[in-house]
């Protein structure tokens, strides 16, 4: 079995649009040097002040693009991740899932992000890495495909069983498989 792009491979390939990353992270850091011919901006962007964090772009055009959009929006506010998630080429649903996540989870409304939580689905695909609501795992699926497809390339849907995070691999277009997956996901909830 072919082991998954990470995203910074899909990066250096042209696939991914924008990298994000930390100094924290022993992996970036190994492959910094190949990424430092890339546009790149630092500030503005950190989650925590334990690491430089750094965000890097196929192109300047990207770059002031991104700037420009950055300037408009709160720093870790809910805008913020939406606009990181869609320049890290997050599909818009999966962004839309996880900007709520985090604005319940930032107003205290626990309940509600719990009961959210428990429908988050994974996708594994490309390079890219982010969560989804269950009820958008096709159309997620489908962005994802037309996107980023790679022949060979294994498309990844991941739900936390238990205690584990297991993965199930569909082929893409695979809408019979998917439906299995999304069935499956909904039997964990009930």
């Amino acid at each position: 079995m072919k082991k998954p792009l990470v995203d910074f491979e899909a990066f250096l390939m042209g696939l991914k649009p924008a990298l994000y990353g930390t100094t924290a992270s022993p992996n970036y850091m190994a492959n910094f040097h190949l990424l430092e011919r890339y546009p790149c901006v630092t500030k503005g962007i950190n989650q925590h002040t334990d690491a430089e964090f750094f965000l890097f772009f196929q192109s300047e055009q990207m770059k002031e693009d991104f700037l420009k959009k950055l300037a408009s929006v709160e720093h870790l506010s809910p805008e913020f991740h939406e606009l990181l998630g869609l320049t890290l080429g997050y599909p818009p649903l999966a962004v839309k899932h996880f900007v709520k996540c985090r604005r319940l989870e930032g107003e205290k409304r626990m309940n509600e992000y719990e009961e959210l939580f428990k429908h988050k689905v994974s996708f594994l695909y490309s390079g890219i890495r982010c969560g989804g609501h269950v009820n958008d795992l096709v159309e997620n699926s489908v962005w994802l495909w037309e996107r980023y497809y790679m022949k060979d390339e294994p498309f990844k849907i991941g739900m936390i069983e238990g205690d584990v995070m297991k993965y199930y691999e569909v082929k893409p277009y695979d809408f019979d498989g998917l439906e299995r997956v999304r069935k499956r996901k909904l039997d964990l909830i009930k």
